[in-house]
């Protein structure tokens, strides 16, 4: 057994489990509701629970005929193992996975998960919350199964991956399948693992491999799966009315893992490590090597890590720290509950009504303090009367600063993301090009295409940068809407109209970033057009929409073509080092970025065919004002000239008279 850390001193209250005392041998059914109250860090020593609630133990390593025996058991599940203590309902609900709730407010909208396919070009944004500009799966034709597949991993379990018991049943197709891979359980240790010993490539490939049960199991390096054929073999070889197999594979667990008691050191902590929350969270544009190019962010580098701005209670509705975001925030029946039960517990003789009014009470005001994590609200206070310098954040001065640009911008586009240069760069994401897991080089045109900053006015009309991609995909017009067609649907309708790659090619170029040319999509188009029956065959890329008409070629601006965007947080960037540092001139010079930068729309053709816009037209500004303003400041080292000079003529005129009174009563006095 590895030796172990003592443990550290972390802020905020622990949820624990309390091993034997507590009576382990019985099946965990609910949270028992205990906690330490105590700053310091829990250490977790105990036992693991399958998913029946039963504990696994270890058969000896020898039978008594002194055979060796393999140490086997079921996999362990989260939701008994850690929900023995923790209120894994209540977890459940949190922001990381109830994006399939149909009662939670979408809040400002943020990054899309991307079905990309290399061969026929596609890149669909896709979000279950609703954002203007995104599809819900289902729009699309993609079940809850598909979409599992597709990104569990960089999921970190429950909400689709842990449908309700009655939706699994055998007469549904696709879930049906979860009888024998079982559910995708929140994966607790994605986050709360305390010092690395959490395998992303090994729980990647279980759940390629649709070991859904057995994949916490395995990521944290507890046992290895114990069969040649994966979960996806038995479940494809499975067909009702036949029972689903029980004759599942065990994990062949790692016996020096376990003590005497078959009690497991599980080295976890409330505060999740930076290096936890990147695994989902990295946003790379320095392409190549970051390191030359990137300091990273101002907060981190201070010490700072990513949740003690992004806090969370056991709901896991975590901060997402953006100014009114209080109002997005969901206070449900059952936290007004359990905290009316605490008033309850503490003042006897609290009527229930006059609990749960206080209980509500308390909670919003709670709930408001989300506030007081923005960035305004550390730096500048909030509007409750909150003061500022919340975890040491320094009073912004900005000296000299024009009232009116808090008004008008979000303290990002000045701190956020890279510098604004004359055009808008790429960048890739955890969720949108799958980083943090081994793959070939990612290059300029790898899919999905996203670029940054874009400087778009969010929902209060402020100006921030944004990160913006624009959809790709071969879809269905029918009166006046298009609806994208699934890659596999059109490959078999293209037939071999799709260009494919050589051998050669696909080692150099393993992304395909070849660019469709317009003979290539009318190929396809023509392909597509032998069955009209759901609408016109058409290809929408680049910020246009392909279609034929008369048997040629057409492409023009349309609705279905039209970016998504989503606002950019991070890297924070220090005032040494922010947008308008070197004066005004860098927001409001003739060629400044933030306004007359180019935002070309990226995607599968020949760039050409892409729309090309400058960010004052993509926020849909007035040109002739903007540049007006912008004539002016070629004026203002003249303006100033002249400014001290009648200042000095004005104090001249003034110290004049001033002695010429001065003389004048002198000779009266006289």
């Amino acid at each position: 057994m590895k030796p172990l850390e003592r443990p550290r001193i972390l802020g905020g209250l622990v949820l624990v489990c309390l091993g034997a005392t507590l009576g382990w041998g019985r099946s965990a059914t609910a949270a028992e509701g205990i906690q330490t109250e105590s700053r310091m860090s829990y250490r977790h020593i105990i036992p693991l629970r399958d998913i029946d609630g039963n504990m696994i133990t270890l058969p000896p390593a020898v039978d008594e005929q002194g055979k060796p025996q393999e140490p086997r058991g079921n996999p362990f599940s989260t939701a008994q193992t850690c929900g023995k203590c923790h209120d894994y309902g209540s977890i459940s609900a949190g922001w990381h996975f109830n994006a399939a709730s149909t009662n939670v407010p979408a809040g400002r909208p943020g990054e899309p998960w991307i079905l990309t396919d290399p061969a026929t070009r596609t890149q669909i944004p896709l979000s279950y919350r609703g954002w203007t500009g995104t599809f819900k799966p289902g729009e699309i034709g993609m079940s809850d199964y598909d979409f599992l597949l597709q990104f569990a991993r960089h999921m970190p379990g429950g909400g689709v991956g842990e449908p309700p018991k009655d939706r699994i049943v055998p007469t549904d197709p696709k879930l049906r399948r979860m009888l024998v891979t079982g559910t995708l359980e929140i994966d607790c240790l994605i986050c709360h693992n305390q010092h690395g010993e959490y395998d992303h490539e090994a729980r990647f490939k279980a759940v390629t491999a649709e070991n859904f049960r057995w994949s916490a199991t395995i990521a944290s390096e507890l046992g290895v799966y114990g069969a040649a054929r994966s979960a996806k073999a038995f479940a494809d070889a499975w067909r009702p009315p036949r029972p689903a197999p029980t004759n599942l594979p065990p994990i062949k667990y790692v016996r020096e893992r376990f003590d005497a008691g078959n009690h497991v050191a599980m080295e976890v902590t409330r505060k999740a490590p930076v290096n936890n929350c990147y695994y989902c969270h990295t946003s790379e544009s320095n392409l190549g090597d970051s390191r030359w190019h990137s300091d990273g962010d101002v907060h981190i580098r201070a010490g700072m890590t990513c949740v003690d701005c992004h806090r969370n209670a056991i709901d896991h509705m975590i901060v997402r720290g953006y100014e009114g975001e209080t109002k997005d925030r969901v206070l449900t029946d059952d936290m007004i509950a359990l905290r009316a039960k605490l008033l309850t517990r503490d003042q006897p003789s609290l009527k229930v009504e006059e609990a749960s009014k206080a209980a509500r009470v308390a909670l919003e005001s709670e709930l408001g303090r989300a506030e007081t994590l923005s960035c305004r609200g550390c730096h500048y206070g909030s509007e409750d009367g909150s003061q500022p310098g919340r975890l040491g954040a320094p009073a912004a001065a900005h000296k000299g600063f024009p009232p009116i640009h808090f008004e008008k911008l979000t303290c990002t586009a000045c701190h956020s993301g890279p510098i604004p240069k004359d055009a808008t760069e790429i960048v890739h994401t955890s969720l949108a090009h799958k980083l943090g897991l081994p793959a070939p080089t990612r290059g300029e045109n790898t899919a999905p295409q996203i670029v940054q900053p874009v400087f778009l006015r969010d929902n209060h009309g402020k100006i921030g940068p944004h990160k913006m991609v624009w959809p790709s995909y071969w879809g269905r017009l029918s009166d006046g809407k298009v609806t994208p067609m699934l890659p596999e649907d059109v490959a078999k309708g293209a037939a071999d109209k799709l260009p494919t790659q050589s051998a050669e090619d696909a080692a150099r170029d393993p992304y395909n970033t070849r660019p469709l040319t317009e003979a290539q999509i009318k190929d396809v188009l023509t392909a597509l057009s032998g069955s009209k029956t759901n609408g016109e065959p058409v290809f929408v890329a680049s910020g246009r929409m392909f279609q034929l008409e008369g048997g040629n070629l057409k492409s023009g601006e349309h609705a279905a073509a039209k970016p998504y965007a989503w606002a950019l947080g991070h890297d924070v960037r220090p005032a040494s080092q922010a947008v308008g540092v070197k004066g005004c001139a860098d927001c409001h010079a003739s060629d400044s970025p933030i306004y007359f930068a180019s935002v070309t729309a990226r995607g599968p053709v020949e760039p050409k065919d892409g729309v090309t816009r400058d960010q004052l037209a993509m926020r849909g500004d007035d040109r002739s004002v903007v540049s007006t303003f912008a004539f002016t400041f070629n004026f203002r080292p003249m303006l100033k000239i002249i400014v001290f000079a009648c200042a000095l003529a004005l104090l001249a005129v003034l110290v004049g008279r001033g002695v010429a009174w001065a003389a004048g009563t002198n000779r009266q006095s006289k």
